[in-house]
């Protein structure tokens, strides 16, 4: 999947990840895992919402999708 870092595209993840029902935890791969997803989104929102366009806050962006299409791909 191709990450678009456009302020729509930033608004729709945002906006998904402030309106989705989360697991309490996520492994994402081998070696990610998420314990405490609902502080994750939190944390990475904050960032976005406090930093955006700075492109040094991309991989909070990104870590917002990384996690919707595991969600997309791995349903509750």
């Amino acid at each position: 999947m191709e990450y678009n870092f456009d302020e729509l595209s930033v608004q729709k993840i945002v906006t998904w990840a402030q309106n989705t029902q989360f697991p309490q935890s996520v492994q994402l791969t081998n070696y990610e895992d998420i314990y405490n997803v609902n502080r994750y989104i939190v944390a990475n929102v904050y960032d976005i919402q406090q930093h955006y366009p700075d492109p040094l806050y991309n991989a909070a962006i990104t870590r917002l999708y990384r996690l919707k299409e595991y969600l997309e791909t791995h349903p509750l």
